[in-house]
């Protein structure tokens, strides 16, 4: 688990043999390239991508025109499951991959493209009609045949439509010509006027455009008759409807019987496609290209065997920096490659929020997601514990992944591994959807066998039970920020930052203790702040939590409320001592950024002491989001069992258990999440990695079959067999 250990790798070969290299490269998979461009061209393989980037177009403008979604969305997972069916490829070689795709599209598209390409045309047609049919709409009573006037020589003569509230105005305006106007309803009329073709003809087309009216105009495709037009052109608009609709379930069909094997198109063209957009003009002269990127260490052995036709140099980061001649190449950001085990992997989204874990060349940052994979579901289960919406929620998670693919197949684990842990917590409080389990005589004698049922009774919210969680919540609070200040000292030691390592992290280990000894030793005075110091005279020898337990009955609350405050001032005063020593060690750099001792001083009494307690109690929500589950769940069972056995209060409980599911698994998903990004992940956390990118991505949809050569894996030390091995699954296992 963590992050995987990677090799620099530098391939030189013939420009002219970039694509079979690249091929090779592309069965590995496990390849990071580093884009080194140069100003040298191979001819033949910018073609190739040319011809794999339209060969993707054409694929990917069928898929959008038909509306064929690249990831299936939840409902359609929930109802009907995503696509499941990987199409195989053999492929020999890049070239050879993409005359293959070439002919599969030809073959696959023929039918989608004709069928789209004819409703593109009826819905053209449709449009043309429709617009046709409103333009004569307000004609369709004038059986005139237009033609006439185009006969017209001598004289101009044309209908319009015009509003009969500016019949007036445009008597006015052209009273000296001939005119005759149709009333065809109580909003419009017909104007058919008649001038010299010389004279009147500008002077009439002026005048109406002024009011917003064009000559009546017919296509010349249809009968010039505006009657008869408008006629004809609602019966086209049925048959061209008809037309659609038919056509739209065409496509419907189409798009159910060709879905898998066009997401496979699209899929495997786009891989092409990014392959060779990855290693388009690899560095290099004239003659030799010298391709450069990362591989995981254990896929050394395939990738020597791969390449054994070239010349390859293999060597870790590390031992290359000092190689290194150039300061840019020596700042080179590493990528990241995470190799956890499957349940472990569902976690690395979480992390992904924060950023991926630095791979450095002198040290790699650890990756946290190990051990949010076992908080995460504590978390969850603690706030959302029930052992029926446990139980629910862990069966939509593992609808989601075995119903699912890609990324929902992840929410899929993520969501049944908190439902998990809510189902378990559930037991702990003793609830089944707010009913108390002792009292459901068909369920209470199975759980009685596992000893912990209802241990801890939230429902009867008494204030020794609230008191109770709260101090639970506090102390998971105080292990896990504990984890996150160990973190960050086994990160320093590694970066031999001794600096950081006296005079910040351990200071501030131990000062964490101090507060927190201290917050104890309230609680143990029961709550007397000011008399356990002893200034009221008052001598506090009771026990203090936990400690007492731990250390023996020597701690008491006097003993601690003396000691901890001069521990406190001691850590202050180192950690002041380290803040002016950094300070003035940035200062040598030119990074002259502090805010001098003052700065210093107030960062440390101020900021970083409150920071510790405002973090330490902002674990309490925890127990605060199980005592409003458990209060929300009170009321509709109260409300239940008000109405009794009716039909509506078995509505008030089904629907108060659905809205409480859906609203607060949600609100616990956001705390869970915060206590982590907000709580936890800064103080130790950089997360400034870069993801480590594949050169052939995990595919959803297509699966290559490489038959380019046998590789002899006798001196790999995993024995892994490439027949039955995965690449994923050789990451797993390092």
């Amino acid at each position: 688990m963590g992050t995987a250990k990677l090799l620099k790798t530098t391939l030189v070969l013939p420009r002219t043999e970039t694509q079979q290299v690249v091929s090779r490269l592309a069965q590995l998979e496990w390849f990071h390239p580093l884009q080194h461009a140069s100003e040298y061209i191979n001819p033949y393989y910018d073609d190739l991508l040319l011809k794999a980037q339209r060969l993707f177009q054409e694929i990917d403008d069928v898929v959008k025109a038909l509306g064929v979604p690249l990831e299936t969305g939840v409902m359609d997972t929930m109802f009907k499951g995503a696509p499941k069916e990987q199409t195989s490829y053999e492929i020999e070689d890049i070239q050879s991959f993409i005359a293959d795709l070439e002919v599969r599209s030809t073959a696959i598209l023929e039918e989608p493209k004709r069928i789209l390409l004819e409703q593109s045309q009826v819905s053209k047609q449709l449009e043309e009609y429709r617009t046709i049919a409103l333009t004569l709409e307000m004609a369709a009573e004038l059986d005139l045949d237009l033609r006439i006037f185009s006969k017209l020589r001598i004289f101009y003569a044309a209908t319009f439509i015009i509003e009969n509230n500016d019949q007036d105005e445009i008597k006015k305006s052209l009273g000296d010509l001939q005119m005759q106007i149709v009333k065809l309803n109580e909003h419009k009329s017909a104007l058919i006027i008649l001038g010299s073709t010389d004279n009147d003809a500008d002077r009439i087309i002026k005048v109406l455009r002024s009011f917003g009216v064009h000559p009546l105009q017919v296509p010349p495709n249809m009968p010039q008759n505006p009657h008869l037009a408008y006629a004809e052109s609602k019966t086209k608009i049925k048959e061209l409807e008809k037309q659609s609709t038919d056509l739209r379930k065409k496509v419907e069909k189409l798009k159910l019987s060709l879905t898998t094997k066009l997401l496979s198109l699209h899929e495997a063209s786009h891989v092409a496609k990014d392959v060779l957009e990855a290693t388009r003009k690899p560095g290099g002269t004239r003659n030799f290209a010298m391709i450069q990127g990362f591989i995981p260490e254990q896929m050394e052995n395939k990738f020597k065997s791969l390449t054994s036709d070239y010349v390859s140099v293999m060597d870790s980061p590390e031992r290359s920096a000092s190689h290194e001649s150039h300061a840019e190449d020596h700042d080179e950001k590493l990528p990241t490659l995470l190799k956890n085990k499957k349940y472990i992997r569902t976690f690395e989204i979480i992390t992904e929020t924060q950023g991926l874990p630095n791979y450095e060349r002198d040290w790699r940052e650890r990756d946290p997601t190990p051990i949010i994979a076992f908080v995460w579901p504590v978390f969850y289960g603690l706030m959302f514990a029930d052992l029926g919406h446990g139980l629910l929620l862990f069966g939509l998670g593992m609808l989601f992944r075995y119903r699912g693919n890609g990324s929902l197949t992840t929410w899929g684990t993520l969501i049944a591994a908190s439902g998990a842990a809510a189902a378990i917590a559930g037991l702990g409080t003793g609830e089944l959807f707010g009913f108390h389990i002792i009292e459901l005589p068909f369920i209470f004698p199975i759980a009685e066998q596992l000893g912990f049922v209802g241990m801890l009774s939230v429902s009867e919210l008494t204030f020794e039970e609230v008191v109770k969680i709260l101090e639970i919540s506090i102390a998971i609070g105080v292990v896990h920020i504990l984890l996150a200040f160990f973190l960050r000292l086994e990160a320093d030691i590694k970066k031999h930052d001794n600096l950081m390592i006296f005079y910040h992290d351990i200071p501030t280990i131990v000062q964490y203790f101090a507060v927190v000894s201290l917050i104890l030793a309230a609680i143990g005075s029961g709550y007397d702040i000011i008399g356990m110091f002893g200034i009221t005279g008052v001598v506090h020898d009771e026990p203090v939590p936990w400690l007492t337990v731990v250390f023996g009955d020597w701690v008491t609350v006097e003993l601690v409320a003396k000691a901890a405050p001069l521990v406190i001032i001691g850590t202050v005063i180192v950690m002041i001592i380290g803040g002016m020593k950094e300070e003035k060690h940035l200062k040598k750099l030119g990074k002259d950024e502090g805010g001098g001792v003052v700065g210093i001083v107030v960062e440390v009494i101020m900021v970083r002491i409150i920071e510790m307690l405002s973090n330490t109690i902002s674990y309490s929500r925890l127990g605060i989001m199980l005592l409003v589950h458990a209060a929300l769940l009170v009321t509709v069972i109260d409300s239940f069992e008000s109405l009794g056995g009716t039909a509506g209060g078995y509505a008030v409980l089904i629907g108060g258990n659905i809205g409480i599911m859906l609203i607060e698994g949600l609100i616990v998903y956001i705390q869970t999440i915060r206590l982590h990004l907000y709580e936890w992940f800064p103080k130790w956390y950089i997360g400034q990695g870069i993801d480590f990118k594949r050169i052939v991505p995990k595919m959803l949809y297509s699966k290559f079959v490489w038959r380019t050569r046998t590789i002899d894996h006798s001196l790999d030390h995993n024995r892994v067999d490439a027949k039955k091995s995965t690449p994923e699954e050789v990451i797993g296992r390092s």
